[in-house]
């Protein structure tokens, strides 16, 4: 079993469940600071959409692994799990307690050791030609060879149905069958916190936070971005709320709809983020509706015990 000195929490969950008030009320509570394990976070500039920690909140409690990298430059799970590990000694070296933040799973399962690594194999050959397959063509192969690994993605996610399909070939296997699964045992110096509300306050909290995006300038964010030359077709230009401005900005979306096909969109991912923590090793769930001192209490109760 760890020791005390090498315990560390992390606060998960879908997204508009409230982790990063948590984490913040969390740290503040227990002298911690923050990792952020959001995959759209960790680029420059994509800020309003991604639900950035603000100055303020970083003036209360320092924050790791924001503005890692530009836009057009690579940054995947094996490079995070690699740098929040070296970020979470830091921390404990301090006598500080790390708090591992976000809601990117393939992240989170990186970091507590449940398969995915750096070592996995690669050919540039076989991504070339799956490149060229329509999402369709990716996602029926895909379901071909590992059905498993295929209804854990969203049919429009292109990113990791290829990267799947490239390493279900490779390895000639599906993926749970070769390790590549949250089902493998996870760090136990983690403590993990996953949050869920309802789906009705989910659902109004999503509603909600995408009017403030659009409030505070989420347009003028991403037409400022294409201006400096960030490509539309970029990974982090095609996270949700970016994807969709870059339509309204082409002329795709109207004013009208812009705001219902982000949330549209929040919605599904949310619900895949939903399914995917329910089968996480969890140590507290909780569905976050309480006051944050209520909040901070349960999670002291639990870890003290």
């Amino acid at each position: 079993m760890p020791s005390a000195k090498e315990r560390y929490l992390i606060v998960a969950g879908p997204t508009g469940s409230g982790k990063s008030a948590l984490a913040l009320a969390l740290a503040e509570a227990f002298h911690g600071e923050i990792i952020n394990c959001d995959s759209v976070q960790v680029y420059r500039g994509f800020d309003i959409g991604a639900a950035k920690a603000t100055a303020a909140d970083t003036a209360r409690v320092p924050h790791h692994l924001l503005d890692r990298v530009a836009a057009h430059e690579d940054f995947d799970a094996a490079m995070f799990a690699k740098e929040a590990k070296e970020k979470k000694a830091e921390i404990l070296a301090r006598g500080r307690l790390p708090l591992v933040v976000g809601g990117t799973g393939l992240y989170l399962r990186a970091l507590l050791g449940q398969g995915w690594h750096a070592d996995l194999p690669q050919d540039a050959a076989l991504r070339i030609e799956l490149a060229k397959l329509s999402l369709a063509q990716l996602y029926a192969q895909l379901k071909a060879l590992d059905p498993k690994r295929a209804a854990e993605l969203h049919p429009n996610d292109r990113v990791r149905l290829q990267r799947s399909l490239e390493l279900v070939t490779l390895l000639g296997k599906p993926l749970h069958e070769a390790g590549l699964t949250a089902d493998s045992p996870a760090d136990p110096a983690a403590f993990v916190i996953v949050l869920e509300p309802p789906r009705e306050v989910l659902h109004a909290r999503i509603a909600a936070r995408t009017n403030v995006m659009l409030n505070s300038g989420l347009v003028d964010e991403v037409r400022e971005l294409l201006a400096a030359g960030v490509s539309p077709d970029c990974k982090p230009m095609q996270s949700i709320g970016y994807k969709q401005v870059c339509d309204y900005l082409a002329y795709k979306l109207k004013d009208v709809e812009l705001p219902g096909a982000i949330i549209a969109a929040t919605r599904q991912y949310a619900k895949r983020q939903c399914t995917w923590f329910r089968r996480t090793r969890t140590d507290l769930r909780l569905e976050g509706s309480e006051s944050l001192d209520s909040l901070v209490g349960t999670v002291r109760a639990v870890i003290q015990k």
